[in-house]
């Protein structure tokens, strides 16, 4: 590609090579591994969204959050109205903006990781991570999408790690150390008490996307 520069600009009429992630192997992969998404997911951008009245808060929201990160986003509405895919888009802004590593993950996910620690010590071998460790991975995160806020079994060891956890996060967000965006189908006044006080901190935004699911009204592509 040649870049849009004046004339007396030293790369004037010269071709450069195109930044993007996807013309870049390595960096797709590298990209990959961090963000936790497919490669086919890579390519989702906010832009992938069609912005309709009940989804135009969400997708305002997700802009604003791209453009300046702080805090916490917590997007909530119905099966199937591209809650995921919004996420998706946020993570992969930006890292291409380089201000990640941003990762994406489904609740169940984070909890199902941090359970394997306590696997019996003759199933895990020694590249496997403590319970320690893997909880200061986990906050070290600089930027953490979660998804599926409200599919998980709430057993006491679930609510007690979600709770400790998210208020790890909590803290952090406040110092302006890390950001999170959150999904899930119900309002967060269902999460636990705690955590729905912290959720509504008005430092953070709550946004509900009204759409309802597009799953429906979904045909095959001939592109596969």
């Amino acid at each position: 590609m040649r870049l849009d520069v004046d004339w007396n600009d030293p790369q004037f009429g010269k071709p450069v090579r195109c930044d993007h992630p996807s013309h870049h192997p390595e960096e797709v992969a590298r990209l990959s591994a961090m963000s936790g998404l497919d490669e086919a997911d890579l390519g989702i951008r906010l832009t992938n969204i069609v912005v309709a009245p009940g989804n135009q808060a969400m997708v305002n929201a997700c802009r604003e959050f791209i453009a300046e990160p702080k805090g916490w986003l917590y997007i909530h509405g119905t099966f199937g109205n591209a809650k995921s895919v919004a996420l998706m888009a946020i993570i992969n802004e930006l890292n291409e903006r380089r201000l990640g590593p941003a990762t994406y993950c489904n609740l169940s996910e984070i909890i199902d990781w941090v359970k394997e620690s306590f696997s019996k010590k003759e199933q895990m071998d020694e590249k496997s991570l403590s319970y320690t460790q893997r909880f200061d991975k986990l906050k070290a995160i600089p930027v953490l999408a979660i998804d599926e806020m409200s599919a998980i079994s709430e057993t006491e060891w679930v609510l007690e790690f979600q709770h400790k956890f998210l208020d790890h996060r909590y803290r952090q967000a406040i110092r302006g150390e890390t950001v999170t965006v959150f999904a899930g189908n119900e309002h967060p006044q269902a999460l636990p008490g705690a955590i729905w006080d912290r959720v509504r901190d008005g430092r953070f935004q709550i946004v509900e996307n009204t759409e309802p699911s597009s799953r429906p009204v979904m045909h095959w592509s001939d592109e596969l």
